[in-house]
């Protein structure tokens, strides 16, 4: 059962020459990313629809984009839930991040270009220098997106893009806290430095251990999260 219908969502500003649907989708999106709605909260369609200002058209088409990207569950008769994960997805998806990962960042210290070493590189150095949480996102984001593709490993980049928006959701909660984003920008630039020796094994465990680090300041959170609110 979904918990109380509480939504705080900005009101839409027109974005390009987006579609309208498009830009409730993104809405909504960012609302989930940044935990504005959180997990296993209820989606109601004519409410959204309301506090957006806009028909219950646009509303339904941004579902069902947004279960495509694994944030929302739809259920026929029951309606549109915000994607939640039990502890058992969530160590499962890090196990895997960390192998799938790890792997990626060898191949790519072994078969990145110069050109293709200078793009990781500035966006290393964009991540580190940002004070704005939603670009260090995208920033991040892109960094991580970017080694697996120049893995050239096509398995590696279609299981790692699977969950790269719950793995950005997790990025939001970890741009709130300094400490972790220092430990990042170090880690960070760990995995850049064996890329840029073409050393794959330190890239792997560089790599594996960025997502482990991850993993264990998202427990952590979580952890402080039940006892705070007593769930």
């Amino acid at each position: 059962m979904g918990k109380q219908e509480e939504y705080h969502l900005n009101s839409i500003d027109s974005i390009g020459r987006l579609p309208l649907s498009e830009q409730v989708y993104v809405t909504l999106k960012q609302a989930i990313l940044t935990g504005a709605l959180k997990p296993q909260v209820k989606l109601n369609e004519v409410k959204i629809a309301e506090q957006l200002n806009v028909s219950a058209t646009p509303v339904r088409e941004a579902f069902r984009k947004l279960a495509k990207d694994n944030l929302v569950v739809i259920k026929p008769w029951k309606g549109v839930t915000v994607k939640g994960y039990t502890p058992e997805e969530i160590i499962g998806m890090y196990q895997c991040r960390e192998v799938m990962e790890g792997l990626g960042a060898r191949l790519c210290a072994e078969l990145c270009t110069a050109e293709q070493l200078e793009e990781l590189q500035a966006l290393c150095d964009a991540g580190s220098a940002t004070t704005d949480a939603e670009e260090r996102v995208q920033i991040n984001s892109r960094f991580h997106t970017l080694i697996s593709f120049f893995s050239n490993n096509e398995r590696v980049m279609d299981y790692l893009g699977e969950f790269r928006e719950m793995v950005n959701r997790d990025m939001y909660i970890s741009t709130m806290d300094q400490a972790r984003t220092d430990s990042c920008n170090r880690e960070h630039a760990e995995i850049m430095a064996a890329i840029r020796n073409h050393d794959g094994e330190a890239a792997e465990q560089a790599m594996r251990k960025h997502i482990r680090n991850a993993f264990v300041f998202k427990k952590a959170h979580a952890d402080l999260r039940a006892k705070k609110f007593g769930v």
